[in-house]
């Protein structure tokens, strides 16, 4: 059974959400890895991508684009730090591609085999505990993640 809420907490300039998912720890870090899964289910509530490129791999960049429910794009890049499959990924986010960096943070995203299942740990960390507060008071970021995990929760339903 998948569990449907992710677990979160936040340590200063960090926000780290935890959730199981009854699924193989490989489908977990392929739901994450490529064009095809993450279409289906990346972002917050209401919102649909369009992915412009990805090179999943070291130093790789990922461009896409976010549609909000309110009908804003919200342009972003990604750089890939450290992929070890299946186990982890570090990226780190970019900005919009064009020179903007509103958003500036490092993602963690971590894959423990657990029984027939799997562990997911997202770690968002922030330069200061000011910016943190700042991204979450301008775009709701932590409640964002949250409904991220839980949309990806929702798309690995899909796929049993």
């Amino acid at each position: 059974m998948i569990e449907n809420n992710a677990e979160t907490t936040i340590e200063a300039n960090k926000v780290i959400y935890k959730r199981y998912f009854d699924v193989s720890i490989d489908l977990l870090f392929e739901a994450w890895s490529s064009s095809e899964h993450l279409s289906e289910w990346w972002g917050p509530d209401g919102f649909t991508l369009t992915i412009l490129s990805l090179d999943f791999s070291n130093g790789g960049i990922w461009d896409f684009i976010m549609h909000g429910p309110d009908g804003h794009d919200y342009k972003n890049r990604i750089q890939f730090i450290d992929i070890r499959k299946p186990h982890y990924i570090f990226y780190k986010h970019l900005g919009d591609g064009e020179g903007t960096k509103d958003v500036d943070f490092q993602s963690k995203i971590i894959f423990e085999k657990i029984g027939e299942g799997a562990k997911l740990t997202m770690e968002q960390i922030f330069p200061s505990k000011e910016e943190l507060e700042r991204v979450n008071q301008k775009y709701g970021a932590i409640e964002g993640g949250k409904q991220h995990i839980n949309n990806l929760g929702k798309y690995l339903e899909t796929l049993r």
